[in-house]
C-alpha cells in the first residue's frame, strides 16, 4: 500500500508538472508569433503539401498537436482558411507531434532543469532576449516532468504486481481504449505517449506491447477539436471532424497489418525506447501521407459525415492581389471587379440579415451575416490598399477622379453593410428575448427589402456603367421604396392608436434602418453616375 502512494506521489506530480509546461510552453510561443500565427496558416495553405509541412512545424514548434487543430479550426470558422485547407495543416499536425517521443526516447528530458534556469536567468536579466525567457523555462519543466515520472518509475521495474498490471492491460483492444481514455482525461497525446516510451525505456513493456497504447492515443488527440468545435459554423464542425475521421481511419489502415508494422520496427533496430518512439513517428507518416495523397476523397467523404447546406464565407478578394499592375488602364479593371465583388457581399449579407427574422435557426443566420459583413469590411479595406498603392504613382487627372470615386462607393457600400449587421441584430435580439416578429411585420419588411434588394442587384449588374435607363429605372424604384415606408409607417402608427399601446420600437428601428440603407444606394447611384460619366468621356476618341 506504501509502495502504492510512493509511486502516485512520484508520478501524478511530474505528469502534472509536464502538462502544466506544455500548455504554458505552447500559449508562450503562440504569443510571440502573435497574429503571425493566422496569417502564416492563411499564406502558406495554398497546397496540401504545404499545409502538410506547416501543420508538422508548427506542432513540433508549439509541442501541441490540440494547439495546431483547435486554431485550425477556428481559423476556419473565422473564414481566414477554407475547410479544405485546413485538411493538410491538421494531417501535419499528427507528424509534428511525434517530436516528443523522439526526445523522450533519446534521453534528452534530462536536459530539463538547465532549460528551466536558462528561461529563469533570461527573463530576469531581461533585454532584446527577454521574450524566451518563458518559453525556455516552461519547455524545461516538460522535460523535468518527465524526468520525474522516470525516476518514479524506475524503482519498479522489476515489481512482478505492477509488470502483471502492464501485462493484463497490453491485449491490443484494452490498450487501445487506455490510450484513447489516458489521452482524453489530459487532453494530451504527448502524457500518453511520453509515459509509453518511459515505460519502454524501463523495460516494463515491449515495443510491441507500446504499439496499441499510442494507437489509442491518437483516437484520443481528436476529442479536443471535437469538443473545440461545438457551436461553430459548418465547416469548422467538419474540419474537427476530419480529424477524428483521419486519426480512426489511419488506426483502422494499420491493424491488419500490425505484425509486419512491427517487424519493420525491429529491423530498423534501437532501445525499445527508440522502437516506440519511431513506431509512433513511422505510423503517423505513413498514415499522412495516404490522406494526403487520396485528399479529395477525404473531403468528400467528411462532408456526407458532416451533411449541411451552410455556405462557406471566406476572407478573399476575388481580382486584387498582392502584386497589383503599377499601370491605370490594367489596375483600375481589377478594382473595378472588386467593387462588384463588394456590392455581391453587400447583396449576400442583407439577405442573410433578413433572414434571421423568420429563420428556423436564428444563431446560425446570424452568424452568417456576422461574417459576412466583416468580409464587407475586409473587402473594402483592400480596395482602399489597392487605390492608394496606384495614387503613389503620379496619375493623369481622370484616373485620379476614377480612384478617388472607387474609394467612396467601396467607403459607402461598407457603410450600407453596417447596416445589414444592426438589422440582423434587431432580429436576433427578437429572438433571445422569446418575442420573434409577428408574421404580417416579417412580410411587409420582405416587401420593402424586395425593393431595395432590386436596386442593390441592379447597380451591381451595370457597373461601371450607369445609361439613362439603369438610373431612371433606379430613381423610380427609389421613389416606391420611400412610399412603401411612409405607408407602413402611417399603418403602424395607426394600428397603435387603434390599441391605444405604446406600441413595439423594433418594428419603427427596421423601418428606420431600411430607410437609412435606401439612403446609401441613392448615395451610391449618384457616385456610380459620376463615374460612369467618367468611364464614357475616356472611352471616347479625341
Amino acid at each position: 500500500m506504501v509502495a502504492t502512494w510512493e509511486l502516485i506521489f512520484t508520478v501524478v506530480p511530474g505528469v502534472i508538472l509536464f502538462l502544466f509546461g506544455i500548455e504554458n510552453f505552447s500559449k508562450e510561443i503562440l504569443a510571440v508569433a502573435r497574429g503571425r500565427f493566422a496569417a502564416i496558416l492563411g499564406e502558406l495553405t495554398t497546397n496540401r503539401y504545404k499545409g502538410l509541412l506547416l501543420g508538422a512545424g508548427i506542432t513540433a514548434l508549439v509541442q501541441s498537436s490540440a494547439a495546431t487543430t483547435v486554431i485550425a479550426i477556428n481559423l476556419v470558422n473565422a473564414g481566414t482558411i477554407s475547410f479544405v485547407q485546413s485538411l493538410g495543416i491538421i494531417i501535419g499536425s499528427n507528424i509534428g507531434t511525434t517530436i516528443t517521443a523522439q526526445l523522450v526516447a533519446f534521453k534528452l528530458t534530462s536536459f530539463g532543469p538547465a532549460f528551466i534556469i536558462a528561461g529563469f536567468l533570461i527573463g530576469l536579466i531581461g533585454g532584446r532576449y527577454k521574450f524566451l525567457g518563458k518559453p525556455l523555462f516552461y519547455f524545461g519543466l516538460v522535460f523535468f516532468g518527465l524526468t520525474l515520472v522516470n525516476n518514479g518509475i524506475d524503482p519498479y521495474k522489476n515489481d512482478p504486481l505492477v509488470l502483471e498490471l502492464l501485462g493484463g492491460i497490453a491485449f491490443l483492444p484494452l490498450a487501445i481504449f487506455v490510450g484513447f481514455l489516458v489521452t482524453t482525461a489530459f487532453q494530451s497525446s504527448s502524457v500518453t505517449t511520453g509515459l509509453v516510451v518511459i515505460l519502454a525505456q524501463q523495460g516494463m513493456i515491449t515495443m510491441p506491447e507500446a504499439i496499441p497504447f499510442l494507437l489509442g492515443a491518437n483516437i484520443g488527440s481528436t476529442t479536443t477539436a471535437l469538443f473545440a468545435s461545438r457551436g461553430l459554423d459548418l465547416f469548422a464542425r467538419r474540419a474537427a471532424a476530419a480529424h477524428t475521421i483521419f486519426n480512426v481511419g489511419g488506426v483502422l489502415l494499420i491493424l491488419p497489418f500490425l505484425v509486419p508494422f512491427v517487424d519493420l520496427i525491429t529491423w530498423i533496430g534501437g532501445t525499445e525506447a527508440q522502437q516506440v518512439a519511431n513506431a509512433h513517428l513511422i505510423f503517423n507518416v505513413v498514415a499522412s501521407g495516404i490522406f494526403i495523397l487520396a485528399l479529395h476523397p477525404f473531403s468528400r467523404l467528411v462532408i456526407r459525415a458532416v451533411p449541411g447546406e451552410e455556405e462557406e464565407i471566406l476572407f478573399r478578394t476575388v481580382a486584387i492581389r498582392k502584386d497589383m499592375p503599377k499601370s491605370p488602364d490594367e489596375a483600375l479593371p481589377l478594382i473595378e471587379e472588386e467593387v462588384i465583388h463588394l456590392y455581391d457581399i453587400t447583396h449576400r449579407a442583407f439577405d442573410a440579415a433578413i433572414g434571421v427574422f423568420d429563420a428556423a435557426k436564428p444563431p446560425r443566420v446570424y452568424q452568417k451575416a456576422g461574417k459576412l459583413e466583416l468580409v464587407n469590411d475586409y473587402i473594402d479595406e483592400e480596395i482602399e490598399k489597392a487605390v492608394f498603392v496606384l495614387s503613389r504613382e503620379a496619375l493623369p487627372e481622370p484616373e485620379g477622379m476614377k480612384t478617388m470615386l472607387l474609394v467612396r462607393i467601396s467607403n459607402e457600400l461598407e457603410r450600407l453593410g453596417d447596416l445589414s449587421r444592426d438589422l440582423a441584430k434587431v432580429g436576433r435580439n427578437a429572438h433571445r428575448k422569446g418575442s420573434p416578429f409577428p408574421k404580417g411585420q416579417v412580410e411587409a419588411i420582405r416587401g420593402i427589402y424586395r425593393i431595395f434588394d432590386g436596386n442593390i442587384q441592379e447597380l451591381a449588374k451595370n457597373f461601371p456603367h450607369s445609361n439613362k435607363e439603369t438610373i431612371n429605372s433606379l430613381r423610380a424604384r427609389d421613389i416606391e421604396l420611400q412610399r412603401a415606408l411612409n405607408l407602413e409607417y402611417s399603418l403602424y402608427l395607426k394600428r397603435i392608436a387603434q390599441l391605444n399601446e405604446s406600441g413595439d420600437s423594433r418594428y419603427l428601428e427596421v423601418l428606420s434602418i431600411l430607410e437609412a440603407a435606401n439612403g446609401k444606394i441613392r448615395d451610391i447611384r449618384k457616385l456610380t453616375e459620376d463615374y460612369s460619366a467618367l468611364w464614357e468621356e475616356n472611352s471616347q476618341p479625341d
